[in-house]
């Protein structure tokens, strides 16, 4: 359910994503949880195993992913240390997802998210608490500029 709520999210519009990812945390946050925290991870990394191809059809979906993944962390719903390690090991095979730099874009767009709504500082301190090394989703060998740059 999760993984086709937000794959299906790439091709609608800012507003409609922001409210699934509204959506999402409601659900998982409740009192009544009718989203596990597992669910939801488990829902991410499909969406994950998949974001090679939905970039073919929605070129910015590592951006829009991005940005649900940096609402998540706000809330306190899955740490950064988790989704990183989710974006780290994502792809069709394990570690694609690095190896073909969207890993960088998807991370990038997370801390871009994060740092639009609550500033540096606080980026900073999900970085230092999280102990996850940022340059670790660069893939090896490259020169191009990717939006996680900026944070690194």
């Amino acid at each position: 359910m999760i993984s086709l709520w937000v794959t299906d999210s790439f091709e609608r519009k800012d507003k409609e994503r922001d409210l699934l990812a509204k959506l999402i945390i409601d659900l998982t946050i409740s009192r009544d949880v009718a989203i596990s925290q597992d669910q939801l991870i488990k829902g991410f990394e499909n969406v994950l195993t998949t974001l090679e191809d939905a970039v073919n059809d929605a070129p910015r979906a590592s951006e829009f992913l991005g940005r649900i993944f940096g609402k998540v962390i706000l809330e306190n719903v899955i740490p950064f240390n988790e989704i990183g390690r989710l974006i780290y090991n994502g792809g069709e095979e394990e570690g694609r997802l690095v190896e073909i730099g969207l890993a960088a874009e998807v991370v990038g767009s997370t801390l871009e998210m994060i740092k639009l709504e609550q500033g540096d500082s606080v980026v900073s301190e999900i970085c230092r608490s999280s102990n996850v090394r940022l340059e670790s989703f660069r893939p090896q060998g490259s020169s191009k500029q990717w939006k996680l740059d900026k944070f690194i």
